[in-house]
Parts: structure tokens; sequence; C-alpha cells
């Protein structure tokens, strides 16, 4: 006698009988299921009991799992994807399931479209009391049938409570897989686990995808203790997430201390209330506060040996006018760095003096040349933020206070804002700024810790990749800066549309890096050869990431992940639009003396007339 017989159209469901304690009939719609037969075995109390047990605990689980306390449904934990087929150390492979994401079985809701098995997409799987979680990094069919298979890499694990759920998250793995284990989609309830906020100090960025109203928080330490960098290219929306996630970071630290240096001008729209705006009319940086080498890179136009025997001489001569006036500050030792002011003339009349001690005309020509270099910048009204008369005057801790914000005095921001400096000089500015900052935080050692956020627009014309013997100084403080600057607390945020054009060593200093779309592929292979293999997966949707869409990954988040980066409003945007031409050419051309209003901006290269 058989015990019971299979039905042939297995995937219909129809009613059953199965047996309970009480004997009485009852429908179940299982696809593939038995119909028990009335023999000895199958009618044993024993076999009777079992399965009403069985039955009491589905049903107990379905109502516990699968609701949340509000009433709406729960997303599965248990939606199976597929079974491991290999390991290794970082990765498995995982042969997938006909019903690849559980389509069949999804509620019709948005955000359960985590049980996805998608390229990107997270996976966990059960290893003892502990649930490992991976990202889908490549599917594609196998052997015979086409049999799909997915490589997963393995980014962390949480420990599970008795009633199933997840109660920690961390990086890495302790535990692995057997090849047979189950393979489950992420749940709904996953994900807001892993980005609980435990009571560490966050700020929201955006909504992970692919969920509607998880929220993506940036751990705010970790982001800035170790560096970060934003990463897109143009019209993008980078700017505008550069703000928003500034804005965030102010809204958390309001008293906190920020420089950003802007290339464009187009950051001081966005911060109206809670900023300093400092240009090329407000800004006053006295040249005297450049060290030796943002000095030459000043002054000097020379190449090769030339331009050392020119270093030479205005390093002498420096010196020599520093010295004079170093009694008055009160110092024991002098060099060609110190910053101590000196009148511009006193360095014109060494100049001079030096070349009158030549015997050698052609000799004498380099002092001369040097000397009508400085002559030239000093007449230039275009320098007048660093030649101006009044700047001879100790004014560096006054110029430290406001650039630094401290106190705060509730605009934590500075603004340095480079746009309208001779592009000549914007190097040696900008380099100033850096070293200023860094000094400073050295020197501030056993005074109130003051840490300092130091953000730089367009990064890759400061931080080449490019690496060559002459370095720029700003190269040279950044580096030093990125290489150094977290023991001082200082961090160092980078922005940059081209990231393949940024120096490599510097990025690798990053330690969280948010990224935005790329279109070119030598950005996208420099992105993947910067972060872990374990996310390659995810960086594979870069060229398809929407505007003010983004991937984070590094030490500010638990996991890489896709973010929607939180709406900003018009007026706490940059100035960074792009012209709207259609709407612009049709609107009416008035003889309003626009033209002659920037000629005499142009002449006067002041944007504000007066």
């Amino acid at each position: 006698m058989t015990h019971s017989f299979l039905l042939k159209q297995p995937l219909q469901r129809q009613p059953a009988l199965v047996a309970t304690r009480s004997n009485a009939p009852r429908r179940a719609s299982v696809p593939g299921f038995r119909i028990p037969c009335r023999c000895r075995f199958c009618a044993s109390p024993a076999w009777r009991r079992r399965q009403s047990a069985l039955t009491r605990r589905r049903h107990a689980l379905s109502k516990q799992g699968n609701h949340h306390d509000d009433g709406r449904e729960r997303v599965t934990t248990d939606l199976v994807l597929g079974k491991i087929a290999a390991v290794n150390g970082t990765t498995a492979t995982v042969r997938l399931g006909d019903d690849i994401a559980g389509r069949e079985n999804r509620p019709a809701r948005e955000h359960t479209v985590v049980n996805s098995a998608a390229v990107g997409s997270l996976v966990k799987i059960k290893v003892e009391k502990l649930v490992l979680f991976g990202s889908v990094g490549r599917i594609s069919p196998r052997g015979p049938g086409d049999v799909i298979e997915a490589e997963i890499s393995f980014i962390g694990e949480g420990a599970v409570s008795d009633s199933g759920e997840l109660t920690e998250f961390r990086r890495g793995v302790s535990r692995y897989p057997f090849p047979g284990d189950d393979v489950y989609g992420t749940s709904y309830d996953d994900w807001a686990r892993i980005f609980r906020p435990d009571g560490k100090s966050t700020i929201p960025l955006g909504i992970v995808h692919p969920t509607v109203d998880i929220t993506a928080l940036l751990s705010l330490d970790q982001l800035l203790s170790k560096h970060f960098a934003v990463l897109g290219s143009t019209g993008v929306g980078k700017s505008t997430s550069v703000a928003a996630l500034l804005h965030k970071v102010l809204e958390a630290a309001p008293n906190g201390h920020v420089v950003l240096i802007d290339p464009h001008g187009e950051y001081a729209s966005a911060f109206r209330t809670n900023s300093i705006h400092l240009d090329v009319d407000s800004l006053k940086l006295p040249y005297w506060l450049m060290n030796f080498e943002e000095h030459a890179e000043a002054f000097l136009t020379g190449e090769g040996s030339s331009r050392e025997r020119d270093r030479d001489i205005l390093g002498k001569c420096l010196l020599t006018v520093r010295q004079k006036n170093y009694l008055n500050i009160k110092i024991d030792k002098v060099t060609a760095d110190s910053p101590i002011p000196y009148f511009i003339s006193d360095l014109l009349e060494e100049l001079e003096k030096e070349a009158g001690k030549l015997e050698k005309a052609a000799d004498a020509s380099r002092y001369i040349r040097l000397k009508l270099k400085i002559e030239e910048m000093v007449r230039d009204p275009r320098y007048g933020f660093m030649f101006g008369d009044n700047l001879i005057t100790d004014s560096m801790g006054d110029l430290l206070s406001t650039i630094l914000r401290i106190p705060t005095q509730a605009k934590p921001l500075t603004i340095i804002d480079v746009s309208g400096m001779p592009s000549e000089i914007v190097s040696v500015v900008v380099a100033m700024i850096a070293r200023l900052v860094f000094d400073y935080s050295i020197w501030s050692r056993g005074e109130r810790q003051v840490p300092i956020l130091l953000v730089c627009e367009e990064a890759q014309r400061y931080l080449p990749r490019e690496d060559s013997v002459m370095k720029p100084a700003a190269q040279r403080n950044f580096e030093r800066i990125a290489k150094e600057g977290r023991k001082h607390g200082i961090s160092l945020g980078l922005i940059s549309q081209r990231p393949s054009d940024l120096s490599e060593s510097v990025l690798s200093q990053c330690g969280t890096l948010l990224v935005l779309r790329l279109t070119t592929e030598r950005d996208q292979n420099f992105i993947k050869s910067a972060v872990p293999d374990w996310a390659h997966g995810v960086v594979s949707s870069i060229s398809s990431l929407r505007n003010r869409e983004c991937i984070v990954f590094g030490e500010a988040v638990p996991i890489p992940v896709r973010v929607g980066i939180a709406f900003l409003e018009e007026s706490r945007r940059p100035s960074s639009n792009d012209p709207r031409f259609t709407e612009a050419w049709n609107a009416p051309q008035d003889a309003d003396g626009m033209v002659g209003r920037v000629i005499q901006r142009w002449r006067n290269q002041r944007h504000e007339l007066e």
C-alpha cells in the first residue's frame, strides 16, 4: 500500500484534507502538497500530534511575523532567493531559484522592493545565531538549463534575538556559510535596523534606495574625523548636494568651524544667515603672511636652474627685511617663513641694494627683474586685497578669528570666494588658507580644542594626480592636511567633478566617499579602484544614478548605500543652476544699460557698483 500520492498539477491550489487532533477535515492550499491516506502509519496519534503542532506554529508565526504593531503588513524575512553554491574568504556564489525575487509573494507595497536580488541589492544568510549580509555584485546564467547564479560580497553581520529580530549590525564577518545554505531577501525591518542611529551623533542625508521612508544617517564624527569627498560630473546636483550636507552639519553643530573655498562664487546665496562671505573686496590677506614658498610662487616666473637662483635671491632679501621688525613682536628666532609684518618697500630696497653690489650687469638683472615683478603686482588694483596700504599692521589675530570663526557668533561658516581674484594668484591664496588652518591647529595644542572643517571645491585644481618634483604650495599643504590633519583636529572635504584627475594618495585618505553620477569610464574605473572589491556591485550603478542621488561608501555609513538626497529649498541652494536658454532668449530685450554696467564692473574689477 502506498502512503500518499502526488497531485499531477502541483501549481494549482486545491483543498486538501489534513489530519488534526479532532480528525476534522481542514482545508490547506500549499502547492505540491500530498494527500495522506488512512493507513495505520498516517492515522497514528503521533503523526497527528506532529501535524497539529506544525499547524499551530505556522499560525503563530503568521500572526506574529507578518504585521507591524501599527497594522501595516510586514515584509517577510524568510523569502528564499536561492542557495549557496560556493564560498571563499570574501565572496560567495549563489544559485538563485526560479522566482528570483519572490515577485508572486511580494505585497504590493513600494518598500518591499528591498527583497529584490538585483545587482547592488542586499541579501542575507543565516549562520548559527548570526545573519550575514552581502551585496549582489553580478548575476549571470551558468550551466545547463541556464541556471542563474549571483556573486555576493560579504559586508557585515548582525546578531539575532530569540524572536528573530536583528538586534545589531557590525562590519566584517566572523562566520561563513556552507554550500547549500539558504540565501534570503533583506526585509524592510532589516534595512531600518541597520540604519538605526543607536544614540550616535548622526545627520540625515536622504532616503535609502529602494525604500521610501528609511532615512540614510551619516555618522557625523566618522564623516569629519576621517575626511570625506563628494564626487560627481557637472550638472548632476553636486553643489546642491554639498550645500545640503553642510546645512545638516551646521544644524547638528551650530558652533562649528567650517571654511569653504568657493572658486565660482556660488555658495554665498545658500548660507545667507549663518556664514560670512569673504571675496576680493572684503578679504584682507596681508602679503607678509605668505611663507617663503608662497612668496616664490607669487613673485617668480622662471623655470629650472634660473628659478633656483632667483629663489636664493628672494630668500636672502626676505629674511633680511623680516629681521628688521622681529624685535617689535618679541620672538627669539626669525626665518624667511616667520609671519612677521614687513614693508614691501623694504623688500624692494633690499633687492636694489643687493643688485648694486654686483659687478656684472647680467647678474644684477635678476634682482632688477624680480623687483619689477613685485612693483607690478603692488600697483595692480586686482591685488589690493593683499597689497593694500592698510595691510602692514599686525592683523594676524583678527584675520584668524574671522576665517576660523573664533568665536562663532552664530555664523560657523566662512566662505572664501576666490572667483574675482586674478587667476595667477588664486593658487597662492588657497595655499595660504590651507596652511593657516593647519598651522593654527598645530600651535593651539594645549588650548581649548577647536576642530576645523576645510572644504575645497574644484579640488583637482590644487591636488592634481600628476606628481612633479616642484609641487605647488597648495598641493603640498593639502597633502599634509590629508595625511596629518586628523591628529590635529582638521577635517578635509574635497569636492571634484573629475575624480580621475585627483591625487590618488590624497583621495585614499578620505574615509567616506559620496559619489554622484559619473559619466566617463575613466572616472568610474578610478572610483572602482578606490573602493573595496565587495563594493563593486554598488559602484556599477554610478552611471545610472539620477540627479541628487549618490552612493555613499566608507566610515560614515554602516554599509555602501544608494541615497536619494533630501530636497533643498531654493533659498538654501547655491546659485549654480544652468541657464534656461529658451526662457532667456524669448524674454523682451530692453535697452536698460546692462552692457554699460558690465563694462564698468569689468574695468573696476568689482562685482558691486557704487
